[in-house]
């Protein structure tokens, strides 16, 4: 059975290769840096106050019924069975561009967390993705298809072009946003 993100609901056991390649930097709020030998960048779940404009639009609620299925942009993890969910419109581009579209995302109804974001949320590593690189105009420089569990080595490729300051990271299957990681 596929859950209304197109996901397929079994759980795929990924292991992250952040873990032992990376080190993690401090960083004063709850986004997460790494350093990737001459790459820093930091990925960056829904925030809290776009988040709670996005609660009181009163989207369309949805009650989880498959893990996974309905993954939260704030926690960036998927919800359990049983947990209510928002799903609503979100833009996440900070500046005009013809790039720039809303995209569907689901959200828990109350305030959560992003967890520990030392390594790449399970989330983001058990899914097809659509991985954007952009400039500081908000052009698209690069995009690629890629499996989740090949996330890390898609981002520091594309950090490797001094153009790119952040990367947009979608589901592949329904387009859905799934976070944005910038060159920190």
């Amino acid at each position: 059975m596929n859950s209304p993100d197109g996901e397929p609901g079994k759980t795929e056991n990924v292991p992250s290769r952040w873990t032992s390649e990376y080190r993690q930097l401090p960083d004063a709020d709850t986004r997460t840096v790494f350093d990737m030998t001459t790459v820093t960048y930091k990925i960056e779940p829904l925030n809290l106050v776009d988040a709670t404009k996005l609660r009181s639009t009163s989207g369309r609620t949805y009650v989880a019924d498959s893990k996974p299925g309905y993954p939260c942009r704030q926690c960036l993890r998927d919800a359990e069975i049983g947990d209510e969910l928002l799903l609503v419109s979100h833009d996440p581009f900070l500046t005009d561009s013809p790039y720039r579209s809303a995209s569907p995302i689901f959200i828990h109804t109350t305030p959560c967390h992003p967890g520990n974001l030392e390594t790449l949320p399970e989330q983001l590593t058990i899914r097809q993705l659509s991985v954007r690189a952009f400039d500081a105009n908000a052009m698209m420089t690069n995009a690629v298809l890629t499996a989740g569990k090949d996330l890390d080595p898609t981002l520091s490729s594309m950090f490797t072009d001094p153009a790119v300051v952040t990367v947009h990271v979608h589901n592949a299957g329904r387009g859905c946003w799934a976070t944005n990681i910038v060159r920190s």
